[in-house]
């Protein structure tokens, strides 16, 4: 076996281990009614997420710093920034959405605060970044150094997609935020930034009750009865290709830049 199908075999196993290990934390009981359910398991995770990289990174003599790991000061303007844009690129998709379909926005009777802004923000940022190190860590780093930038990039985006489900439509959401978030690591050469964008769409998402199976909402989108041209599948669906074609035209792009520095 040569050296780059050894790289490929590494980060299929680390998959498969982390998959085998969610499976077996959803097999506790006990866990599902805690109140704190979400959060303890996505702690748990992280942490377990990491144990597995260090694992790896052993076996191979390996170290951290060339998979994006390592934290300085900067990396929390690069986290700001991401957080900034996630929520500006969430923002502007909703407002068209309000603005070209039937649909509107509702203020829920008596929100849970707490529960709606700081819990929903601890649990996906946990949830983000056990997400990051799982997808855009090792497994993403190392697939470049046998197959290239753009290949990685589509790979672990394909298997972020497929690990939010089999559904079809997955690779057209979490299938096409990968390609941003392994663009983002690239550009960088840390999580930090995918991190915040990731956390950002999440975020404000979960605000307008987009992520109710990890925490309550302010407001929620509702269907409405004025008269427009479009659904909002239509649009939707639109907006996610508009994304991909964006995505995609970015990596070619940074790819470009990059020129013969790197494989591709």
């Amino acid at each position: 076996m040569n050296k780059s199908s050894k790289t490929i075999l590494s980060v299929l196993i680390f998959w498969s281990i982390f998959w085998l290990l969610l499976i077996a934390l959803q097999a506790f009981p006990q866990l599902g009614g805690h109140d704190w359910a979400v959060l303890i398991a996505g702690c748990l995770l992280v942490g377990l997420s990491l144990l597995l990289v260090f694992l790896f990174l052993k076996h191979e003599h390996r170290t951290a710093g060339g998979l994006g790991l390592t934290w300085s000061f900067k990396s929390l303007w690069e986290f700001a920034l991401g957080t900034i844009i996630g929520i500006v690129v969430v923002g502007v998709m909703l407002l068209i959405l309000i603005t070209l379909t039937p649909v509107s926005v509702q203020r829920v009777a008596s929100p849970d605060f707490w529960n709606a802004t700081a819990y929903a923000a601890l649990v996906l940022f946990v949830l983000a970044l056990m997400e990051e190190i799982v997808f855009r860590s090792y497994p993403l780093f190392r697939l470049k150094e046998s197959v290239g930038i753009r290949t990685s990039i589509y790979v672990t985006s394909l298997f972020f997609a497929l690990y939010h489900g089999l559904d079809p439509m997955n690779l057209l959401g979490p299938g096409v935020w990968g390609l941003f978030f392994g663009l983002a690591a690239f550009w960088t050469k840390a999580i930090a930034l995918p991190l915040g964008l990731h956390f950002g769409l999440n975020w404000l998402q979960s605000l307008f009750g987009m992520k109710l199976q990890y925490a309550s909402s302010i407001w929620m989108i509702v269907p409405g009865d004025k008269d427009t041209a479009f659904t909002s599948e239509v649009v939707g669906m639109f907006m996610q290709i508009i994304l991909l074609i964006i995505g995609l035209s970015l990596i070619e792009l940074f790819i470009r830049k990059k020129g013969g520095m790197t494989k591709h």
